[in-house]
């Protein structure tokens, strides 16, 4: 979103004042003890207090009021333009509420703040979540996969962000930064700092340091709310095989600063701290390594490459109906072939394509290792 140039030159003017106070308190000696000086203290000592006072009135604006949420939304909206295409925004619209009732199973605080989204057109790998629960998703993330399980992975994450406020805490110093500035020998109103933060809040979106425990938080959370709703708890795997076969092991090569920092896990990391969970989910029975498929120890199956993905990709996916059979008891039943469909029970596990073993001959190994 385009700021005003009057807002760019007072922020700007402001910023220098500061910077340059700073300048002059430091090459100046220390002053001595005077009443002037007691009342100069006593006058940075309550801006400063004003400055937090309105810091915390801007955050609970945008991430408590529905007014606030709304204008941060619009603000989004202008800066990083609607998709429209419509098949992602029914893709999305279907989706989210799935994914909150969801959340809603172990944490029922996301009805008291329903998230605001919207596709916007980004064409770079990347989706946020703001203050607010307002959220958006590039275009750009459908380039890199179209799979509906995958893109859940990815909007739990972000959902995992919103539902602990991390945006809001790391958000905090930034805007202590811009509003004490625009506060420092001026008697700026109220109104004019809340426009300040909302330009801080959607300019530097995509800046925002989330720390790296966050983010492994996010991550774990995702874990929970996709097996919720009902999708391959594998994804969450799979998504990062993905990203590492597009992009590259290095982090650095990642396009979308707020998904993926500098000082956050590789890729690696994220996949294997899931199929560790996955492990888990299980009851310790099924696990993946280097695209191979094992149930409690023994090789059942290597995929190949097939429905626009790598045969390790495939694995995951592989592994997370596994998992999900496993920890619903359809272990107990027995595996067969239902057409090119391995099942376990009630669950299906893989759909064989050419290049695979058939769906009946992993049947039967599945039997002999289950």
């Amino acid at each position: 979103m385009k700021t005003n140039s009057w807002k760019k030159t007072v922020g700007t003017a402001l910023l220098c004042g500061v910077l340059g106070a700073a300048v002059s308190v430091a090459v100046q000696p220390a002053p001595t003890a005077s009443a002037k000086g007691l009342e100069t203290i006593i006058g940075t000592a309550v801006q400063a207090a004003a400055a937090s006072q309105q810091v915390e009135a801007t955050i609970k604006h945008y991430d408590k009021t529905e007014e606030g949420r709304q204008e941060l939304f619009a603000a989004y909206q202008k800066k990083y333009g609607v998709s429209e295409n419509y098949y992602r925004k029914q893709q999305l619209d279907a989706m989210m509420p799935r994914l909150t009732k969801g959340i809603a199973a172990v944490d029922p605080t996301i009805y008291q703040k329903p998230y605001l989204y919207f596709v916007n057109k980004q064409t770079s790998f990347n989706a946020f979540c703001s203050m607010g629960h307002v959220m958006s998703v590039n275009e750009g993330l459908y380039s890199l996969t179209e799979d509906e399980n995958e893109v859940a992975v990815v909007l739990a994450h972000e959902m995992g962000h919103g539902q602990k406020n991390h945006v809001a805490s790391s958000m905090r110093k930034k805007l202590n930064v811009a509003i004490g500035a625009a506060m420092v020998g001026s008697a700026v109103g109220g109104s004019v700092l809340t426009n300040l933060a909302l330009n801080v809040l959607v300019n530097q979106i995509d800046t925002v340091s989330i720390t790296k425990k966050d983010e492994w938080e996010a991550d774990n959370l995702a874990f929970d709310y996709v097996i919720n709703a009902g999708y391959n708890p594998g994804a969450t795997a799979a998504i990062w095989q993905r990203v590492e076969e597009k992009y590259g092991k290095s982090k650095k090569n990642f396009a979308g600063e707020i998904f993926s920092p500098s000082d956050h896990p590789t890729h690696e990391q994220r996949r294997e701290n899931y199929v560790k969970k996955l492990f888990e989910y299980s009851g310790k029975h099924v696990t993946a390594e280097k695209g191979v498929v094992k149930v409690n120890g023994k090789a059942l199956v290597q995929p190949v490459a097939a429905e626009g993905k790598s045969g390790a990709e495939r694995s995951y996916f592989v592994l997370g109906n596994l998992a999900a059979a496993y920890h619903n008891g359809h272990n107990k039943s027995n595996a067969y072939a239902s057409g090119n469909t391995l099942m376990l029970g009630e669950q299906p596990i893989m759909a064989c394509y050419s290049g695979d073993p058939s769906a009946s001959e992993l049947a039967t190994l599945l039997n002999s290792i289950k």
